[in-house]
């Protein structure tokens, strides 16, 4: 029984280390570029905490497969998508969702605020187009 529960420890110990590290593993995953910007509210006061998330509009290019691509926002309004290694996310077209964060949401946040439309794939009006090389792309929630 001892050694069952250090070989299930184990498991979780690597299953757990392998999500917080860049893209999902597989050979037939697209290869993701850098994607980055700020998040403001009218009249140019930044989001201060959140997430962000890119949600491919088709699941494969090029017959690989892409993927979702997530980022915190900081207190500045500042993302850029990766989480811990900012590895971005794979050519293509994207709806964009913007959310308060389910836990550790920052000190001072004002999510809160971010209007419902932008919070669900369905009902988001921001969509885009990621390229090539390096991308930027600043949001302002009305």
């Amino acid at each position: 029984m001892m050694k069952r529960s250090v070989y299930l420890l184990a498991c979780l110990t690597f299953a757990a280390a392998g999500c917080s590290h860049g893209p999902p593993a597989g050979p037939d995953l697209a290869q993701p570029y850098p994607v980055e910007g700020a998040i403001t509210f009218p009249g140019g006061a930044p989001l201060k905490g959140g997430m962000i998330y890119f949600v491919p509009t088709e699941a494969k290019t090029g017959g690989r497969i892409r993927y979702e691509a997530t980022s915190m926002v900081d207190a500045k309004g500042h993302y850029k998508l990766g989480l811990n290694d900012h590895s971005g996310a794979p050519a293509g077209d994207y709806k964009v969702r913007i959310m308060p964060r389910d836990y550790m949401e920052l000190a001072g946040s004002n999510s809160g605020r971010i209007p419902a439309k932008y919070r669900e794939a369905a009902t988001t009006p921001l969509t885009i187009t990621v390229k090539e090389g390096d991308n930027t792309f600043n949001f302002e929630l009305k």
